[in-house]
Order: C-alpha cells, then structure tokens, then sequence
C-alpha cells in the first residue's frame, strides 16, 4: 500500500482521496462490453471492447455484423479474435415444438392489452392493415388479404413473418412465433434450440449468445439442464471452465487501460 499514491481527487459534487485497500483483479481491468450499432457503435468496439451485444436477426445479417467488429479491432491495432460478437436469441422449451409454442401463447395472454399494437406492427411487417377489430387473430389470414401481402424492405424481420402468414398460420401462432421480437426466437423441444444455436456458431455468425429466456421462473434451468447437455455432447459447450476469471473464459488477453495506452 506504500507505493500506491492518492488520487485526491476533488470536484464540484465528489471528492476521494483515492486509492482502495483491496487488490487488482486477476484480469486487470473488467471486461468491456459494447451495445448498439451503427459506425460510431463499431468504432467504439473495435476501439475498446471485449465483448458485444448484437441483435441480429439471421445468419447473414450476423456474419456481417461479427466481421466488421473484427475489422474494426483491426484497424486500432488490436488482434480481431480479440473481441466477441454474442448474438441476442430468445426461447420456449417444451417437449415437443407444440408446448413451446403454446408457451409463448400462454405468455401472450398474460397482457392481452398488447395483443392490438402487436397485430397492427404484424401489418405493417406484411405490408397489411391489420386490426383485432376486423380479423380473427385466431385463424389464418383470408386469402383476399394474403394475395396483398409482402415483406416490408425496412424491416429485416419481416421475412420472416410472411413465410409464416403464407404457411397458413393464424395471426396469434405467428406472433407466438415471435416475429416481432427484437431477437430470433426459437419455441420447440430443446433439440430444435440447440440445434438453432449450432447453426449460428458453426456458420461463423457469432462468438456465442447473450442468452434471453421467456421467463427467468424456470426458463434458464430448462437451458442449463436440457439444452446444455446436447451443446456438451456435440463438442460445442465446455465441460469445464477455461480459467478462473471471465477474461479467461471468454479467450480475450490481460488488459489494463485501452489500447492508446500500450
């Protein structure tokens, strides 16, 4: 603690002698995590972080979204397996594709004072007017309405959403299905979100997942003890950790300050 001189900071509002009784952590300074797009969003990545939080919506899209961190990181200098991209996915588990979505439908229910708004962004995703008060979100689209539809060009989920509407699905299994969710939601048996999950990692569209259950009650024990043991058994999830700090874990070097300061 001799070596260690106070700060004796001083303003208007705050003011700290300075220096902590405590340790350094083992892993230097804590990891950075950067959210949020756009070029500013990428420089400050490339620039800073260890870790991101993306919204992609499909593999593509991800590919894309990973590769211009990594070349972001590049141009400051840094080694691009430097920084990890985590893809935002959400899920409903249940024993067969049915329970999962009649989870998310039993979810749904639970405000249906949103089910308007939601049907009404629905149309809009399909190029529709849409409304509770002139459909029955309860059956499939009429065919009249259908032949109208289109995928609007703005919204990159939208895809998505009219491959479902012109499969036959009612409106409620297609919001069920969570196409208006800002991440790719995955309601089936634990297979199919494994499953969902390898695709990604193996197609290079992610580092890994910033992992959202449908509800913390039981959604992230039915994750850790059904889909992590297939992720274990197909070599895609560790058995052990890697190290003992979350540096370690996620493969990302000692740091200490930005890289300005190296």
């Amino acid at each position: 603690m001799e070596k260690i001189q106070p700060v004796n900071l001083q303003g208007q509002y705050y003011a700290s002698r300075g220096p902590l009784p405590i340790p350094p952590s083992e892993q230097g300074q804590p990891v950075i995590f950067q959210a949020g797009g756009g070029a500013e969003g990428l420089e400050l990545a490339g620039k800073y972080a260890s870790g991101v939080y993306a919204n992609p919506y499909d593999i593509a899209s991800a590919r894309e979204h990973r590769q211009a961190l990594r070349q972001s990181a590049a141009r400051f200098g840094r080694n691009p397996d430097d920084i990890k991209m985590y893809a935002g996915f959400m899920f409903s588990i249940g024993a067969t594709e049915e329970e999962g979505l009649e989870r998310r439908r039993q979810l749904m229910s639970f405000n249906p004072e949103e089910i308007p708004s939601r049907v009404s962004y629905l149309g809009s995703m399909v190029g529709l007017r849409l409304s509770v008060n002139t459909i029955d979100i309860d059956q499939p689209l009429p065919a009249d309405l259908l032949a109208h539809a289109f995928a609007n060009p703005q919204d990159p989920r939208s895809p998505r959403a009219l491959q479902l509407v012109k499969q036959g699905l009612s409106i409620r299994d297609v919001l069920a299905h969570g196409v208006i969710n800002y991440h790719p939601v995955v309601a089936g048996t634990a297979v199919q979100v494994a499953d969902f999950l390898e695709e990604w990692f193996l197609a290079g569209a992610t580092d890994g997942f910033s992992v959202v259950p449908d509800i913390a009650y039981d959604g992230v024990a039915d994750f850790v003890e059904q889909v992590v043991p297939i992720l274990q058994e197909r070599g895609l999830f560790h058995k052990e950790y890697e190290g003992k700090t979350l540096r370690e874990n996620m493969g990302v070097p000692y740091q200490y300050g930005s890289i300005e300061d190296k």
